[in-house]
């Protein structure tokens, strides 16, 4: 997922109602048009230079903004007040901050303030197809691609590419601490090379293919590509790695990855809902009801679902479900949700899906891509 457990404290019940929120092809295309629009980068200095030490987070920029610390509220306010009167645009790696700073000036009274859905984390899985505008005002200083989870499917059947799996052996032999960290299974054809290991591995690189570095989260793999950079070779990683991808790609375009739970995304969700008489919320009751004294556990739920905790999950309570197609959510999709589906598995229930990046990714594609419209009808906020 895009690194999710850090964005939860986030409202999109207030997007168009304190301000503004608009795709980035909307703006793009504003810019094009008027390349005096007021719009600011509002990351730290070292996503906004791409040498940032959380790596996934150098993601390029847009030519032009002002940049500004989110963080630095007190310091950034006077460019802020500049521009009170005028139509301000932000952005930042995921939207969350450019939503929780578009707030934070509406309440100081800026009326003209909009956020740019899904920041750059998602302008980079966007195509240029897609958008052919992206070109003309993107920049970076990554020596290596961004390569979308689209694009990695496709260059796994492309002899010209070279898959480098660098996760530590750990991982890579389901090993790991995390029932999520060993949740992945292996992709075909690719070569396993952990990412501490890779300068005295350089051998097995082919000099005559791009080589894509790949790991579970993206964490990882930019310091690999890093390590390789050097040589000139043409390198690309996948972008916030194979979790990603299996929160992003439907499940028909990824069996290659064994995992051992089926895994359905927000838009296969939308497309078979029909078929999935049974939801199942696996919260606890205070999370699935709102009523949290944790007020960020509060994010709503799937219309229909119906509320069985980890903790009351029995033979009794899930019999009379139990000959029903079934798809199962928590908020992140924790550890806690796979030993709920291994329990399921135990019980003898064996037909059920898992939404894969929890409810809380369900509801950012929701607020930030084009489903908007299609998801948005199946929440309960």
């Amino acid at each position: 997922m895009l690194t999710g457990c850090t964005l939860l404290a986030q409202d999109f019940n207030l997007d168009n109602r304190d301000y503004q929120t608009i795709s980035w092809k909307t703006f793009l295309a504003r810019l094009d048009k008027n390349p005096k629009l007021i719009y600011f980068d509002i990351r730290t200095k070292g996503e906004q230079c791409d040498t940032s030490s959380y790596k996934s987070y150098n993601q390029g920029k847009i030519k032009g903004a002002i940049e500004t610390d989110f963080y630095d509220f007190k310091g950034s306010y006077p460019k802020y007040l500049k521009h009170k009167k005028d139509t301000i645009y932000l952005y930042c790696s995921h939207s969350r901050r450019s939503r929780l700073l578009a707030q934070k000036l509406a309440d100081s009274a800026f009326t003209h303030v909009v956020s740019i859905n899904g920041g750059l984390s998602y302008l980079n899985v966007l195509s240029e197809q897609t958008i052919p505008l992206k070109k003309k005002f993107y920049q970076t200083q990554i020596k290596y691609a961004l390569v979308s989870p689209e694009e990695f499917i496709t260059k796994m059947n492309q002899k010209s590419a070279q898959l480098i799996d660098v996760r530590p052996d750990s991982t890579y032999y389901e090993k790991g601490k995390s029932i999520w960290e060993n949740s992945f299974g292996r992709v075909p054809k690719s070569i396993h090379i952990p990412y501490d290991k890779m300068t005295e591995n350089l051998n097995l690189l082919d000099s005559e293919k791009e080589i894509i570095f790949f790991d579970n989260d993206g964490s990882l793999a930019p310091i690999a590509a890093e390590k390789v950079a050097a040589n000139s070779r043409r390198i690309g990683v996948l972008f916030f790695g194979l979790d990603h991808l299996r929160n992003s790609v439907s499940y028909k375009k990824r069996p290659f990855l064994n995992s051992k739970f089926k895994m359905l995304t927000a838009a296969d969700f939308m497309t078979m809902k029909d078929q999935i008489p049974t939801i199942i919320d696996t919260r606890t009751p205070t999370a699935f009801q709102n009523t949290d004294s944790v007020a960020t556990k509060n994010i709503g739920k799937l219309k229909a679902a119906i509320n069985i905790p980890f903790s009351e999950l029995s033979a009794r309570t899930i019999a009379p479900y139990k000959s029903k197609t079934l798809m199962i959510y928590d908020a992140f999709m924790d550890d806690e949700l796979f030993l709920y589906a291994q329990r399921l598995q135990s019980l003898g229930i064996t037909d059920f899906y898992i939404l894969a990046g929890g409810f809380w990714y369900f509801r950012w594609t929701a607020a930030n891509t084009e489903l908007k419209k299609e998801l948005e009808t199946l929440i309960n906020p």
